[in-house]
């Protein structure tokens, strides 16, 4: 047990530790759903510093559980039908998925789904965005709807290829909203330049660069880098994105859903130097 605690860091865990490590996971349920990953996590820390950034970054993690969930698709919904008034006759909702493997998009419409007043049917909505885009018929307002908005540059992504389909479909008339159940507030300049209306239920700092003690920050960042500095470079062919990517430096995650890339590796990533597996609180495919 010392000897792979030790291939991790320079010391062992001591009842300080163990007082530090009990408190996160009582404040913190779902920490428990991998009890041994968080214990790992720690062992990766040589200084005192590096501890009390995981911490930090535990305490400020949007960690979205099914109560949340529920209440955010309802929010959502609230704010299409509510706020931007919009008519189960003309418009529909499309999961950004494009149709190649299943994603967290797909989930929420079908969160979503049953959160609308009884006008609305299953046919409002798509679970694939090229069989939606080629479906929705003129003078129709589409809603692209994501799990999470990182950089922005996937919905952009997303927006151009529902735009070419319009185009060559020759449509006249379509509006196009974009809703997410969680974004990082500086993809806001992204979405700016999108020029169509966009909502999100919760909007995220960047863990460190805009939510930590500015007095701490600097040695926060070498924290990280130290932490990040003992995992893998590469597996599977993808390169370690150093702060999440595009240092996205995200703290959120979906109960059940794959981890967005964009949050610290610290939590996801599978591999220490040398190829050794370790035990993450969260998993991404």
């Amino acid at each position: 047990m010392n000897e792979k605690i030790l291939n991790r860091a320079d010391s062992t865990i001591d009842v300080d530790d163990f007082r530090r490590l009990t408190s996160l996971h009582l404040d913190h349920e779902w920490l428990t759903y991998e009890p041994d990953a968080l214990f790992e996590l720690w062992c990766l820390s040589d200084e005192e510093n590096q501890k009390q950034l995981i911490e930090f970054l535990i305490n400020n993690y949007e960690y979205i559980d099914s109560k949340k969930l529920t209440k955010g698709c309802q929010t959502i919904s609230e704010h299409i039908q509510n706020e931007w008034k919009l008519s189960s006759k003309n418009s529909f909702l499309l999961a950004t998925c494009d149709d190649k493997e299943p994603d967290g998009s797909q989930s929420l419409i079908q969160n979503l789904k049953n959160k609308f007043s009884v006008e609305w049917k299953a046919s409002n909505f798509y679970n694939s965005l090229p069989t939606g885009v080629h479906e929705v018929p003129d003078d129709s307002t589409i809603i692209l709807v994501d799990d999470f908005i990182g950089t922005g540059n996937t919905i952009n992504r997303k927006l151009n290829y529902v735009n070419k389909v319009i185009t060559e479909r020759k449509l006249k008339n379509i509006d196009i909203k974009i809703v997410s159940l969680a974004s990082m507030l500086f993809a806001k300049e992204a979405l700016d330049k999108l020029n169509v209306e966009y909502f999100s239920v919760y909007w995220l700092k960047k863990g460190i660069s805009e939510s930590h003690p500015e007095e701490n920050r600097d040695d926060a960042v070498k924290s990280m880098e130290a932490l990040e500095k003992k995992l893998k470079r590469k597996y599977h062919g993808k390169y370690l994105p150093k702060f999440g990517y595009q240092k996205s430096e995200s703290l959120f995650a979906l109960e059940s859903y794959n981890v967005p890339n964009n949050v610290f590796p610290i939590f996801w990533w599978p591999f220490l130097k040398g190829g050794i597996p370790r035990k993450t609180i969260f998993k991404r495919v």
